[in-house]
């Protein structure tokens, strides 16, 4: 007669018990690194301006810190806007009616459509 015939299935508990806390710790560390990973926002922004005979695609390159102006219709260049027209860091664009919102790292800059001339927003007056 065994004195503590519990003993035995003691190794066994602690077996399973080991198994489900490494399988959960590795799927928890998984996730982690599944979640925890930044999305990486696009270089290029694409915005479509139409107004009084205008149809007209603006491009904004991040890497590059510049817009390009395309006609929407044949894809024919119309302009660039970059540092040397004046416009500084170029992270987002937003489409405001006649303005064009640049957002970036020097604070938000406009620029006047058609004219493609950046200006800063508080140089603004409507």
């Amino acid at each position: 007669m065994r004195r503590y015939p519990f003993l035995s299935r003691i190794p066994r508990r602690l077996d399973r018990r080991l198994r489900f806390a490494a399988t959960t710790l590795a799927a928890a560390a998984l996730a982690a690194l599944v979640v925890s990973a930044p999305a990486e926002r696009p270089q290029k922004q694409l915005v479509r301006w139409t107004a009084e005979g205008h149809d007209w695609l603006l491009v904004a390159d991040r890497q590059q810190d510049r817009i390009s102006a395309y006609d929407a219709r044949d894809g024919q260049p119309l302009g660039t806007i970059d540092r040397a027209s004046g416009l500084a860091d170029v992270d987002r664009l937003v489409l405001e009616g006649r303005w064009l919102v640049v957002l970036g790292n020097a604070g938000p800059q406009v620029v006047r459509l058609p004219g493609l001339r950046p200006q800063p927003l508080a140089a603004v007056s409507r």
